[in-house]
């Protein structure tokens, strides 16, 4: 009998948490801005960064999807549209997901009168970019301990 094993990748950097203050669509690119950054794992402590991009490229539009879920429905979403939930109320990741050529955040949208669940589901071909600034946006989010 064969056996292979899958280590699991420690990812130095998180999203889970973060915030999207906006988002573009740009050909078969997606790019998302964090302004209140995202949280820096290669210190013993994450500590949140500052201002943040993640650029996704090569993205494979059929086979991604943004997916809003209502108490007892679903819709799916042009992705174009990922931009407008942004605008219009708080976009948190709250659970990132990453395999081959793929990308799955699960986010909470809220806003004044609804609290959703929202799957963006990302098919990619290229390598997701993350920039950072070092400097930490808010001191209550300089450190936290796991």
């Amino acid at each position: 009998m064969k056996q292979y094993t899958i280590r699991t990748r420690n990812v130095p950097l998180s999203l889970h948490d973060a915030v999207i203050t906006e988002a573009t669509v740009t050909g078969s690119t997606i790019r998302l801005v964090f302004m209140d950054g995202i949280r820096d794992l290669f210190k013993k402590e994450a500590v949140w960064t500052g201002r943040a991009t993640v650029t996704i490229s090569n993205v494979d539009w059929d086979t991604s999807s943004l997916v809003r879920f209502g108490e007892s429905t679903y819709s799916v979403c042009p992705i174009e549209q990922l931009s407008q939930f942004v605008q219009m109320g708080r976009f948190e990741i709250v659970d990132e997901l990453y395999g081959y050529r793929q990308l799955l955040f699960r986010c909470m949208w809220l806003t004044d009168t609804t609290c959703e669940a929202v799957e963006l589901s990302l098919s990619h071909v290229s390598e997701l970019v993350i920039r950072w600034e070092d400097e930490p946006v808010e001191a209550m989010y300089q450190s936290e301990s796991f």
